[in-house]
């Protein structure tokens, strides 16, 4: 029994080592695996704590963007609605200034209804006129008798009255025609020299040949009006024109014998306190 056991004992022993080694390998080849298993999970691991810090950052830059372009849109909101106020308030301006202008505009129009309202008037006032002036050269060109108690020395002379005639020659020294004026006043002298305005003819022939410079003719027409035409209202101015159409003649002697006459004539008249002031040239007496 004894040796039995004992065979047995050694028929198991070598497969027991042997079962005992099997399994010293496999322990190692489970500790191999488990390390590598631990290896694994700790680069799983860390795999996953990458992957989730990327996720983490991009969800950040995402937040950060979208954050940066909702700012960017409320600034573009803003911007909007600040750029619409401003075109309502620029808008309202407008339309201010545009009612300005239209009453303007309505006042100019009324002003220019009342203009052409007075060119209206100022039309017919003309028509009138034209209207007047034709009957006035039908007047002139109808045959008339000379004033009572004078007659015209020229037979051939243009049948026009004396007053007509006088109108005539003013009215053309108003409006500048001073070489017309001057020979419808000569007209004048030579048909009706007896006229009671004939002082008057003769004293606005001296100013029209004065106010050419011509001194000599000027000097001689006013002193025929001091001369011919005693009781003429233009002796004063008469005098004082003469001398001082002498004075641009270089007479001083005969002109400060019109100024002195003119003082002993008029001596309240400023004419003559006017010629007590002039003097002659340097080196003239």
């Amino acid at each position: 029994m004894f040796r039995r056991l004992l065979a047995v004992a050694l028929w198991v022993a070598p497969a027991v080592f042997c079962a005992d080694k099997s399994i010293l390998e496999l322990q190692r080849d489970v500790a191999a695996l488990q390390e590598q298993v631990r290896g694994l999970q700790k680069s799983l691991d860390d795999k996953f704590a990458d992957l989730a810090q990327k996720q983490a950052d991009q969800v950040r830059a995402a937040a950060e963007q979208s954050g940066k372009s909702l700012a960017s849109i409320g600034d573009r909101m803003q911007k909007s609605i600040q750029d619409r106020q401003d075109q309502e308030s620029q808008n309202s301006i407008a339309m201010a200034g545009m009612g300005a202008r239209l009453q303007g505009i309505s006042s100019d129009v009324a002003t220019i209804k009342d203009s052409l309202a007075d060119l209206n008037t100022t039309l017919a006032k003309l028509a009138t006129q034209i209207t007047d002036l034709a009957n006035a050269v039908k007047t002139m060109q109808t045959p008339v008798a000379p004033p009572s108690g004078q007659a015209t020395l020229d037979p051939n002379a243009p049948q026009i009255s004396a007053s007509d005639l006088m109108s005539s020659a003013e009215r053309d020294r108003s409006g500048g025609s001073l070489d017309l004026a001057l020979q419808e006043y000569r007209d004048f002298l030579k048909w009706y020299p007896n006229d009671g305005q004939a002082s008057e003819a003769r004293y606005r022939i001296g100013w029209i040949q004065y106010s050419l410079k011509h001194w000599d003719e000027a000097a001689t027409s006013f002193d025929q009006v001091v001369e011919n035409y005693a009781e003429s209202n233009r002796i004063a101015e008469s005098l004082f024109y003469k001398g001082k159409s002498l004075v641009e003649l270089g007479r001083w002697p005969e002109a400060n014998d019109a100024f002195r006459l003119l003082r002993q004539r008029f001596p309240g008249s400023p004419l003559a306190k006017e010629s007590a002031g002039i003097k002659p040239p340097a080196g003239k007496k």
